[in-house]
């Protein structure tokens, strides 16, 4: 099997186009591992990405100090996926059982990629949505351990608070899972949390992304070879170049609530910390609303035909990652921050 046929076989990377997935060979390194090596240890951080050229390979759990092989890896298989967008321990063991040759795409060369192709960003929040939908689809017995990852950790991302992240090994994967597919219709969420975690990372450091709830159509007003927009589940995307402004056309369908959160990475004033704004909002029917992102850190709304633009919008926030590196939290942005504070409902500013 060719390398660039193995890559296609992982849903993160199979609908690329042709010239990223080469990019993507060119940017792996062969690793060999002889029988009895570890490919993965438990404890440890993922390094990336692997793909099994040749070989076979088991993955081995420990409870309660009793070891279980739970999975047998193979030509063609992958393993460690996860790993690319968390940087907690792996809770499982991948052992070689024969001489076993693998391509190593690691965080680092992964972070590389995704800050010049988003839209591996985006075909990696379709793959997982797809997963969860799967798995909504079938009982799953909460028990039972996950044969492979099938699904992030990342650091779940609020307004408010401190919020425990998962460890992005095969147990929280599937502890992920369980959790999302509990609870109907949480599509937005994971996909708040996915990004929360691409930022945190510095995985985005070009582009801003606005993820927005219904019942409204969304169409960026300012084309740009780099902006990108779909729909997964119901919930709109917008990523575009965060060294622009940016004007997206928000016209709901009907009545009901909306919501809006938008990530911008690091700015040059404040360099390590990524930014986070939410909204929620009601909406009537064919109302016409226009979410304004700028490329100096401001965000607000405006109507369509107001002379007095309602501003509606909480103070962005801070994404940080906690002393203890297991959970991410927001701080209130200075006085130099725009944006109403969360208390205010409105202001009311002159047409831009």
């Amino acid at each position: 099997m060719r390398d660039t046929e193995l890559i296609r076989k992982l849903d993160f990377f199979q609908p690329l186009e042709d010239k990223i997935i080469k990019k993507i060979a060119k940017m792996c390194i062969v690793r060999e591992f002889a029988a009895g090596d570890y490919i993965i240890k438990r404890g440890e951080s993922g390094l990336g990405l692997y793909f099994i050229m040749q070989g076979r390979a088991k993955v081995e759990i420990d409870r309660d100090g009793i070891k279980a092989a739970v999975a047998e890896l193979r030509d063609g298989d992958f393993l460690g996926e996860i790993s690319m967008i968390d940087d907690k321990e792996r809770s499982a063991d991948v052992i070689c059982l024969e001489d076993t040759n693998c391509m190593l795409l690691t965080r680092d060369s992964f972070t590389k990629l995704l800050n010049k192709y988003p839209q591996i960003a985006l075909q990696i929040a379709k793959s997982l949505v797809s997963r969860i939908r799967a798995t909504n689809e079938r009982v799953v017995p909460v028990a039972a351990p996950p044969l492979t990852e099938v699904a992030p950790g990342p650091a779940s991302v609020q307004t408010t608070g401190p919020v425990a992240a998962g460890n992005g090994s095969s147990g929280s994967g599937f502890q992920l899972i369980h959790t999302y597919t509990s609870t109907k219709n949480k599509a937005r969420d994971m996909l708040v949390d996915l990004f929360g975690s691409f930022y945190l990372m510095k995985m985005m450091t070009r582009f801003s992304m606005a993820i927005m709830g219904c019942p409204i159509e969304v169409q960026p007003e300012r084309q740009h070879s780099e902006s990108l927009h779909t729909t997964i589940e119901g919930v709109k995307l917008a990523l575009f170049p965060a060294s622009q402004s940016q004007t997206l056309r928000m016209e709901a369908f009907d009545d009901g609530e909306f919501s809006a959160t938008v990530f911008q990475p690091a700015r040059r004033d404040h360099p390590s910390e990524a930014l986070i704004a939410a909204f929620k909002g009601r909406v009537s029917k064919n109302e016409v609303l226009r979410l304004h992102v700028r490329e100096n850190g401001e965000i607000f709304f405006e109507t369509a035909a107001a002379q007095k633009v309602p501003l509606y919008s909480i103070r962005p926030q801070r994404l940080k990652q906690s002393q203890d590196s297991a959970s991410v939290f927001f701080s209130e942005c200075e006085s130099d921050s725009h944006g109403a504070s969360p208390d205010e409902k409105s202001q009311e500013l002159d047409p831009q």
